[in-house]
């Protein structure tokens, strides 16, 4: 990934380098997002608390900005693909048809990392995204 600054897809904020051993992402100095590669996602899946370091933002931000929708890769300037996980229907996805990079709000990927019977419910209170 380039050191140029990238815009965050979300916010007026800027994409910042953030890493934890080898695992390397891009975090939003605003609202915490997180910008990361699918090779990176499998290695971040795998280590054990990366999400206390890396996944800083509260998840009330990321719900503040899970309501954007249409947002553009800050890498390759097209539209990012919007999906639910099969798994968690509560959580929405943000992924760029070129580059294969993801962008999850903040809280999102502690969230995915860490299923829990509270997203039963949370499932019927946030609903299913209309535009998948």
């Amino acid at each position: 990934m380039s050191d140029s600054q990238l815009d965050c897809p979300k916010c007026d904020g800027t994409l910042e380098t953030k890493t934890h051993e080898e695992i390397i992402v891009q975090r939003c100095n605003s609202c915490y997002g997180l910008l990361i590669e699918p090779e990176i996602m499998e290695k971040m899946n795998a280590e054990l608390m990366v999400e206390k370091f890396l996944d800083v933002g509260p998840a009330s931000v990321g719900r503040k900005y899970d309501k954007i929708d249409d947002i553009e890769c800050p890498l390759c300037k097209i539209e990012m693909t919007r999906r639910t996980d099969p798994e968690q229907t509560h959580i929405w996805i943000e992924t760029c048809p070129l580059c294969d990079r993801v962008f999850l709000d903040a809280g999102e990927y502690t969230d995915l990392k860490h299923h829990t019977f509270t997203d039963l419910f949370k499932r019927f209170l946030k609903g299913k995204r209309f535009k998948d």
